[in-house]
């Protein structure tokens, strides 16, 4: 065989070249590569498609992210992907759609692809990126303002721009719902929550787990149009003014 039958083809240098621009800086974008390497930026997303396919890396929204970060943002567990592909159900093709911030939140983000048309509204930073991880990953806006330790959005900019947000549906994950009321962690968050829901088309609520009392209250579960929750997650009190209402209560097991 000749020195140049065993020379790596273009293709095999410029996947080379990618995998060691994320073993740098662990992400990439199609249309920097697409300078950096001389080549359409088609070519760069079939080199991507390649790599994925081998393992080397995780395409996300205009590029791809090294396995080693994919690593660092843990799967949601059984009973958050079975609560999200229940609500799943919930969202329209084409739909305008508000995630919490929660497990549920990250696991229906990643059923959301861009075949879908769906739009994703959310102030956690935790969904945007379970959105951003998706192979054809739908439209996504992060809501600005200040990030929290729980990686979450709050301060005046979110409280302002939750208050100028009219989605479709709203899916709404609680801390807590007691005394006919929704919970969040902290009253930021409670604002923002509660600054979406009042234009929502719809309001879903979820829940994974029963929950604790949290400490402000977001939104009153009249407010509620639909819950998806496991068995037990919600109290007599709670089923009882949902039924009053006539809202319909789905509840999936783990």
């Amino acid at each position: 065989m000749s020195t140049d039958d065993q020379r790596p083809s273009a293709g095999a240098r410029r996947r080379e070249r990618i995998v060691a621009a994320l073993g740098v800086v662990g992400r990439v974008e199609v249309g920097e590569l697409s300078v950096e390497l001389g080549v359409a930026e088609e070519t760069v997303r079939r080199d991507l498609r390649a790599l994925e396919g081998e393992g080397m890396l995780r395409r996300a929204h205009g590029g791809a992210i090294s396995v080693d970060s994919v690593g660092e943002h843990p799967e949601p567990d059984g009973a958050a992907r079975a609560i999200a592909g229940a609500a799943r159900g919930l969202v329209p093709a084409g739909a305008s759609v508000f995630l919490e911030a929660g497990a549920v939140g990250e696991a229906l983000a990643g059923m959301l692809d861009a075949g879908s048309g769906v739009r994703i509204v959310t102030a956690s930073v935790a969904v945007a990126l379970a959105a951003a991880l998706v192979p054809e990953p739908a439209e996504t806006h992060l809501l600005g303002g200040v990030v929290g330790a729980e990686g979450t959005a709050s301060g005046h900019w979110a409280r302002e721009l939750a208050g100028s947000v009219h989605v479709d549906v709203a899916v709404i994950e609680p801390v807590g719902v007691a005394g006919g009321a929704l919970f969040a962690s902290d009253p930021d968050r409670a604002a923002v929550t509660g600054a979406v829901a009042a234009t929502a088309g719809t309001v879903v609520l979820v829940l994974a787990a029963h929950q604790a009392e949290g400490l402000a209250a977001s939104m009153s579960l009249d407010r509620i149009d639909h819950a998806v929750v496991v068995p037990g997650a919600l109290d007599g009190a709670a089923l009882e003014l949902l039924a009053e209402r006539g809202t319909p209560v789905t509840e999936v097991a783990a």
